[in-house]
């Protein structure tokens, strides 16, 4: 489960769901809701898988502390990058105000990673859940039953603690709701 829904899919599922949505539906929209969130994701997994061939961490998905705030803090920089590129090109308005969204909720659990080992993948799932269901459909909300058990199979893999893997899907949840809501 944690490898087939990795945290960099369901973002870029959700970006074009929601490009798609929320600008007619139109093909210009998907576009550029696969391509701002597929290049923030390329940009952290030639991070990741960058990572161990610097020697900055063992492996391509960094458990330690140390690695993960670098790669964090790597990927909060990437989406900055991506967000001024999509708006110095020419983004739709609605999905630019939404692509803060993906630096606002790096940069949150950038924070955490501080003092806790919180779950990516859930924190991943739940924010896409949340978006779609809140900007889609609300019969996406049946999703949550994936972050459920996206949430288990880190318990399973004992990679987090249960804290740690409630922490990551309430992130995601709450800062994405925080984000639909103040934005309109």
């Amino acid at each position: 489960m944690s490898t087939c829904f990795a945290p960099p899919l369901l973002p870029v599922l959700a970006g074009a769901a929601i490009g798609w949505h929320l600008t007619g539906p139109s093909h210009r929209g998907l576009l550029w809701g696969l391509g701002g969130s597929g290049c923030w994701v390329l940009l952290c997994a030639a991070l990741a898988a960058g990572g161990p061939r610097l020697g900055w961490w063992p492996g391509p998905q960094p458990s330690q502390r140390g690695p993960r705030l670098v790669l964090l803090a790597a990927s909060v920089v990437a989406a900055a990058a991506v967000w001024l590129a999509c708006g110095y090109l020419g983004a739709p308005p609605v999905l630019l105000e939404l692509g803060r969204t993906a630096l606002l909720l790096t940069a949150v659990v950038l924070a955490c990673t501080w003092t806790s080992n919180i779950s990516l993948h859930t924190s991943s799932a739940a924010a896409s859940t949340t978006l779609v269901t809140l900007l889609v459909d609300v019969r996406a909300a049946v999703l949550f039953l994936l972050v459920a058990a996206i949430a288990w199979s880190r318990l399973h893999l004992r990679v987090h603690t249960p804290v740690q893997v409630l922490l990551g899907a309430g992130l995601g949840t709450a800062v994405c709701t925080a984000t639909v809501y103040l934005g309109h």
